[in-house]
């Protein structure tokens, strides 16, 4: 199948080879959006090949001829090569889909549009009873927070702030029928997607398993990510507005089942018994998970219901790795154990087992703002060793001296030694000077 120039087209420009840029947007989470399209389809700017191969009659739309050229090939597609500026002449749609959002549907052989005109275009091809889906990266999401400094990428040629472009999805949800995701751990690989009225223990573990740990990170993203969950979502990597006039023509994504009021995960709890000193609650809460089935399966990855039920959400693992890993994470958040030398192997002592918890044990690679906060807390114990050693070195002078003085004033009391001597010596001198006085 072929392409159709629209005008503004790139020639040599490619957004889905990853060499200009973060790639299309991509990841089964987004699966679902493109399978609650209807009727006539749109599919605006860099999406994954593999997302776009289950839609049948559906128009994409990308700004340079190499990428059309590519998904040219794909059955059942109609590509469209050019700015978005263009799509004005095109027939309406039923559903126009925008997963990776407005910045990236402009070229450089044409006038560039704002963002809020950009999205005008994008409703100026939807029908009146369309479904609009529209993806939004977040400035502060903790995406951008806890990532090392990166120099921008070709893409990235407009590095002012749009006024006209929203920090939130809330303008995109002023009138119809809507509803709001958010997209973790990052806005172009996500690999969760969840209502923003959201916030259960079930969420809780999803959005925290979604981090990988091998990840380049300033600090752990998980504890703001997950106080980010509990305040609605504000420091998601990105939002997806699902949008329509009327409610009859909305139609959403299922999204993960959700979990009874009053359950947690298992390291909440834990976390919340240790926080609170209470020994006695974390034996119990370690027990049943080692105990039964659950055992193996990251405390964070394990809902625990109000009756204690425990539900994996993850298949089982080793146990020792799962147990390093929850004192790595208490140890994070603070624990009630600060002399243990091992708390995973105090964890398992508290349980009643014996692991065997050594050095084999890989250990979580530390992110840079946790290797800057061991490094000063290692610093500061130095720091306490080095004056505990010096005042240790000047009393055991000061305890030398008073030694060898408490020495001689026995040797002299007690007429021993070279005391003794000494008394010798001037007995004799005065013998010697009273022979001399003689007649």
């Amino acid at each position: 199948m072929t392409y159709r120039l629209i005008g503004g087209e790139m020639l040599v420009w490619s957004d889905l080879d990853g060499t200009h840029g973060p790639g299309p947007v991509r990841g089964e989470a987004l699966a679902p959006f493109l399978a609650a399209a209807r009727g006539r389809t749109l599919v605006a700017g860099p999406h994954d090949p593999a997302l776009l191969a289950g839609l049948t009659g559906a128009t994409v739309l990308v700004r340079g001829v190499p990428d059309a050229e590519r998904l040219a090939g794909l059955p059942g597609l109609e590509v469209l090569c050019g700015s978005v500026a263009k799509l004005a002449a095109e027939e309406p749609f039923d559903t126009v889909i925008a997963l990776d959002g407005l910045e990236r549907l402009g070229t450089a052989e044409h006038d560039e549009l704002s963002w809020a005109q950009t999205l005008d275009v994008l409703r100026g091809v939807l029908k009146p009873d369309g479904l609009l889906m529209l993806a939004l990266e977040n400035p502060l999401g903790v995406h951008r927070l806890v990532a090392p400094p990166r120099p921008p990428s070709d893409s990235d040629w407009t590095p002012a702030w749009d006024d006209t472009r929203p920090a939130g999805p809330g303008p995109l949800t002023g009138s119809g029928a809507s509803r709001v995701y958010a997209l973790y751990p990052d806005p172009v690989r996500p690999r969760v997607v969840l209502e923003t009225t959201r916030d259960d223990a079930a969420a809780e573990a999803v959005v925290a398993g979604a981090f990988d740990d091998d990840a380049e990170v300033l600090t752990d993203p998980v504890p703001p990510a997950l106080a980010s969950l509990r305040q609605g979502h504000v420091l998601a990597p990105a939002w997806v507005v699902v949008a329509a006039r009327t409610r009859d023509a909305l139609r959403t994504p299922a999204t993960a089942p959700g979990a009874a009021p009053g359950t947690r995960t298992l390291l909440s709890r834990i976390a919340g018994a240790a926080a609170r000193r209470d020994l006695p609650a974390v034996r119990e809460l370690l027990g049943s998970w080692l105990d039964g089935p659950a055992a193996g399966v990251p405390a964070g990855q394990v809902l625990s219901g109000p009756d204690g039920t425990l539900t994996p959400l993850a298949p089982a693992g080793d146990v020792a790795a799962t147990l390093r890993d929850l004192a790595d994470r208490l140890q994070r958040g603070g624990h009630p154990w600060p002399g243990s030398t091992d708390l995973a192997a105090t964890l398992a002592a508290m349980a009643g087992r014996e692991l065997a918890i050594g050095e084999e044990t890989e250990r979580r690679a530390l992110p840079f703002a946790e290797l800057r906060a061991e490094r000063d807390r290692l610093t500061r114990e130095l720091a306490e060793a080095r004056a505990q050693a010096a005042f240790l070195a000047e009393e055991l002078t000061a305890r030398e001296a008073d030694l060898r003085l408490a020495r001689r004033t026995v040797e002299l009391l007690s007429g021993t030694g070279p005391a003794r001597a000494g008394r010798a010596f001037v007995g004799g001198v005065r013998a010697a000077r009273r022979l001399l006085r003689r007649p």
